[in-house]
């Protein structure tokens, strides 16, 4: 195919979405029409992929290879641009900007559908040539990040720093990236340098912020908040992030008021009510702490975290049967998760019994360690305190 046809067929479908939408004044329909314009544009430029692909294959005459060759490129190009776009338009209709800045928590921000949908575009996208375009490449590094995809985000944008090593976006794209892989020292890095070359960006302040939240360097972390919020003040993400850091420095009053004016500015955000019900947990109030965390699956149903939150505190109202179930649930969502595990210890201590407790308990340490410490102070544990296979399981032995 020369490329007077491949403009046409492009063309085509240009004319066939703009067509329609001309004849309905409804956004919908013209975004349907788009949407299908591309669609009919992208399996007609994909047979012809696969029918160059068998004659290149088919042929032993060098000349006319290089010349079926040329034409491939020509059409897996086009094959690009059109997967690239459907990419940025997913995005863009999930309110995510898919060549700046990341903002906000990935996976989380998008519904289930959204995800599926990208993750479809990204493996078209894969299976092409891969784009020397820096904007091609960001809006792909991005779709992975949103759709949880982390070590691939990361990939990219090592592949874009490489040319461009200051890139401000790129360096706050990877650091945010990094803290997502558990990598904060490097998520660090990243974010100082991205602040070396922008110092008064608040959203990479509020990031920074966070990673020094995961590194418990509150004061740090505090400082950073609260220059962001100098600068873009009543900002709901950071102030739902200040709250959480108040929260890990015992901090409940400050930590509350956070949450609330963060809720006046975007009343409908379930992280925040998450963050707002633990905070209630904390201080007892569990009747406060279980409304929120009912509005938050309202708004994200089988969120495991939040179906932990909720398990553990029908368990302190002593709704049992109620707390098991969430947490059983939130297991099949996150299997062998071990916060999980460990409320169901808890659970099962406070409920009388003791087998169930030491077992998923011992799953839990077995998971991570940090929490063989805090069984060692939990009330929760009271019941089962004294008995010989908990203090061996703590090191109280």
């Amino acid at each position: 195919m020369d490329g007077g046809i491949l403009a046409l067929i492009l063309a085509g479908a240009g004319l066939l979405g703009g067509a329609i939408g001309w004849l309905s004044s409804q956004y919908w329909q013209r975004w349907q029409a788009k949407r299908q314009a591309a669609g009919d544009a992208s399996k007609i430029l994909s047979d012809k992929k696969k029918l160059l692909e068998e004659m290149i294959s088919g042929t032993e005459d060098e000349s006319h290879k290089e010349e079926l060759r040329l034409q491939l490129d020509e059409v897996n190009t086009a094959l690009l641009g059109l997967h690239s776009e459907r990419l940025r338009r997913t995005l863009k209709d999930a309110g995510l900007p898919p060549e700046e800045a990341l903002v906000a928590d990935g996976l989380s921000q998008l519904q289930p559908e959204q995800v599926n949908e990208l993750k479809e575009e990204i493996k078209e996208v894969e299976s092409l040539p891969q784009s020397e375009s820096i904007w091609d490449l960001l809006a792909l590094a991005n779709a992975y990040y949103y759709s949880g995809q982390y070590k691939d985000a990361k990939h990219v944008y090592d592949k874009i720093l490489i040319s461009n090593p200051d890139d401000y976006t790129i360096l706050s794209n990877r650091g945010v990236t990094y803290a997502k892989l558990g990598k904060h020292n490097e998520a660090l890095a990243d974010l100082n340098r991205a602040l070396e070359l922008r110092p008064d960006d608040p959203d990479t302040l509020n990031n920074r912020g966070n990673t020094y939240d995961n590194l418990e360097r509150y004061d740090e972390a505090l400082a950073d908040y609260n220059r962001a919020l100098e600068l873009r003040p009543d900002d709901p993400d950071t102030l739902n992030n200040r709250g959480n850091t108040y929260d890990n420095l015992e901090r409940y009053d400050e930590a509350l008021a956070d949450y609330n004016r963060a809720l006046e500015l975007r009343p409908d955000d379930p992280d925040t009510f998450t963050n707002r019900g633990a905070t209630y947990g904390k201080l007892k109030k569990y009747d406060e702490a279980l409304a929120d965390f009912n509005r938050s699956l309202e708004l994200r149903p089988d969120d495991p975290d939040t179906l932990t939150n909720r398990g553990a505190t029908y368990g302190k109202l002593k709704k049992y049967d109620e707390a098991l179930t969430e947490l059983n649930r939130s297991l099949e969502l996150e299997p062998d998760h071990p916060g999980t595990l460990y409320d169901l210890a808890c659970l099962f201590s406070l409920w009388g019994k003791t087998k169930d407790a030491l077992d998923y308990l011992k799953k839990a340490v077995d998971k991570d360690e940090e929490w063989r410490e805090d069984a060692k102070t939990d009330e929760d544990f009271d019941n089962i305190r004294d008995d010989p296979r908990f203090k061996k399981l703590v090191g109280e032995d």
